[in-house]
């Protein structure tokens, strides 16, 4: 049952097609967990919570940077220092008191990883680095469970969502030598704000079509852009034979 506040809070988007009381209500539900508190997990966590996912985990150990307020505009300079998660969950409750907004203060390993992504919905990768989504990619293949990868260097970005029993292919079937030195990092290359901020908010309209049934999700699928050049392009990824990870079952 919606109260009538929550009807007040959440009428534009109970207004939209197949989103409507029920997709509001899957939305109380859910359990959704962003892996990483940095460019892309602060816009995702943050409109994660205020659409009304009812308990959002957010998993991260790094502290806030000078280098990071550019694209994380919702630190401050007071912030820096603090762990990001604890930052994130004061603005996500602020926003909306009463939410169920968990911070687990580790970095994701093959130690903790089966534990810190059990019982949830989705998993939303908004980590840096190829390790990590190798990583969520096993884990979550053997939970079952669906996850929406996002990246982004200088002006261009990626979104793939990977089905819970990838039935069109996993990360691994993408990266074909996992055992290979990852390159292409921001840290490295560079990245803008803005890149990030749209990764990350596909990645939440993939989350959002998931839970409410409102769209059609493109599993799958590689979406690229490159704004620097004005360039968008979708690739639909290929199960490879063999796979390390979802080749066996």
């Amino acid at each position: 049952m919606i109260s009538d506040h929550d009807l007040e809070r959440y009428s534009r988007q109970i207004l939209v097609p197949d989103f409507e009381l029920d997709g509001q209500a899957a939305l109380g539900e859910a359990h959704v967990i962003v892996v990483g508190c940095g460019g892309l997990g602060v816009p995702a966590a943050m409109y994660l919570g205020a659409a009304g996912v009812g308990t959002v985990t957010l998993i991260d150990d790094d502290r806030v940077e000078l280098s990071n307020l550019p694209r994380q505009p919702l630190f401050r300079v007071a912030d820096i220092g603090r762990l990001k998660g604890d930052v994130l969950r004061e603005h996500m409750l602020a926003n909306r008191p009463g939410a169920q907004i968990n911070v687990v203060a580790q970095r994701l390993d093959s130690l903790n990883a089966p534990a810190l992504l059990a019982n949830a919905d989705v998993v939303v990768d908004a980590t840096d680095n190829r390790e990590a989504r190798l990583l969520i990619d096993r884990v979550t293949f053997a939970a079952g469970m669906p996850w929406i990868m996002g990246a982004a260097t200088r002006l261009s970005g990626q979104i793939i969502a990977f089905d819970s029993a990838r039935d069109w292919g996993c990360y691994h079937c993408l990266v074909s030598d996992p055992g290979a030195q990852a390159t292409g990092k921001c840290a490295d290359l560079g990245v803008v704000g803005s890149a990030v901020a749209s990764v990350a908010l596909q990645q939440v309209t993939d989350v959002i079509k998931l839970l409410t049934g409102c769209g059609s999700v493109l599993w799958g699928e590689c979406r690229v852009f490159d704004d620097a050049t004005n360039e968008r392009f979708t690739l639909r990824l290929q199960k490879r034979v063999g796979c390390v990870n979802c080749g066996s079952k």
